[in-house]
């Protein structure tokens, strides 16, 4: 069997503690490093989207998504205690749970690790976060140990382990972020969890791990120059416009009386279009601290003007950044 896998990916993170955790030996799955962006054509045979982890029974054959790579090396004769538990009604009621933990405890979590910077994401998860450590201090008062799985961990422990040992970079980035009471069981789980010999062996070094959330905790470059961009008025913006060429395209430099400022118009495809891209902009909008004002028409048409009011009325460098991200999202319906 070959488990192909990336050593930073929090899904295939779960399969290797689940594998420690039964004893399986490593002659029976062979562990296959792959290029996400390149990835084998054996895996796409048996996984044509490509992800991981996804298991190799035998070539052309197996299947992928972490939970069920789990519940397979569960069927595996190994010296490792059973993680869904040993009679039919265990391992129907441990699945139940992990649908349970799934949407009360890691949906949130998993907001907070792919926020991509977004205000209004984190704000989201900002005000969910205190339900689900109370979901989890409930859970834990009824265990028999210090797991959900009691005195040792199961497949709903292993389930969240790879986000839960994780949350220490998640809340060293956003320290606005609600943890659970120092002394609350929930408390005492994550570090437990976290330090759990399968665990903390599993995960990547720290410089690994913070290199891999970079990219999801952080926003997209395009919206990081906006928030780096000072509000200083250009005195010449058509010419700044001229020269950036296709990055600009759709803006133009228009004088309102006050000053100069920046209009586009773009075509939109359909309502939900319009719903998706005006999502979209006004979370730019927060996540930037940068402002426009619009004009919608009928769900087909949108006038976005961007314009520096304070300390000077004008068109900026933090609005150029804001028109090329806006474009970028507008014309390709998403950000590179």
């Amino acid at each position: 069997m070959k488990l192909y896998m990336t050593h930073t990916c929090p899904f295939v993170h779960r399969v290797l503690i689940a594998m420690k955790l039964r004893q399986i030996d490593p002659k029976t799955i062979e562990c296959i490093e792959v290029d996400l962006s390149s990835p084998p054509s054996t895996l796409l045979e048996i996984n044509p989207f490509g992800s991981v982890p996804t298991l190799e029974l035998e070539p052309g054959y197996g299947f992928n998504e972490s939970h069920v790579v789990m519940e397979f090396i569960d069927t595996l004769n190994a010296p490792g205690a059973r993680l869904f538990g040993e009679s039919p009604a265990a391992i129907a009621h441990t699945k139940a749970q992990i649908e349970a933990a799934s949407s009360r405890v890691l949906t949130t979590i998993q907001m907070t690790f792919y926020a991509f910077g977004s205000i209004n994401t984190l704000r989201k998860a900002e005000a969910a976060l205190p339900a689900c450590w109370d979901w989890l201090e409930a859970k834990l008062a009824r265990s028999k140990g210090d797991y959900l799985g009691g005195t040792t961990l199961n497949a709903i422990d292993v389930s969240l382990a790879p986000f839960i040992a994780r949350l220490q970079w998640v809340f060293e980035k956003y320290p606005q972020l609600p943890k659970p009471p120092t002394s609350s069981k929930t408390a005492h789980y994550i570090a437990r969890l976290s330090q759990h010999p399968a665990v903390s062996t599993t995960l990547p070094t720290d410089g690994i791990v913070r290199s891999s959330l970079h990219r999801f905790l952080n926003p997209h470059p395009l919206l990081q120059g906006v928030i780096e961009a000072p509000r200083v008025v250009i005195e010449n913006p058509e010419e700044v416009v001229s020269k950036a060429g296709d990055a600009l395209s759709s803006w133009k430099i228009m004088h309102d009386g006050k000053g100069f400022c920046l209009k586009a118009n773009f075509t939109l495809k359909s309502n939900s279009d319009a719903v998706e891209k005006l999502s979209w902009l006004h979370d730019a909008q927060e996540t930037s601290d940068h402002h426009t004002s619009l004009v919608l028409r009928d769900f087909q048409n949108i006038e976005i003007t961007l314009v520096t009011h304070e300390p000077k009325w004008g068109v900026s460098q933090k609005d150029l950044a804001l028109a090329r991200a806006i474009q970028t999202f507008f014309i390709q319906g998403k950000l590179p």
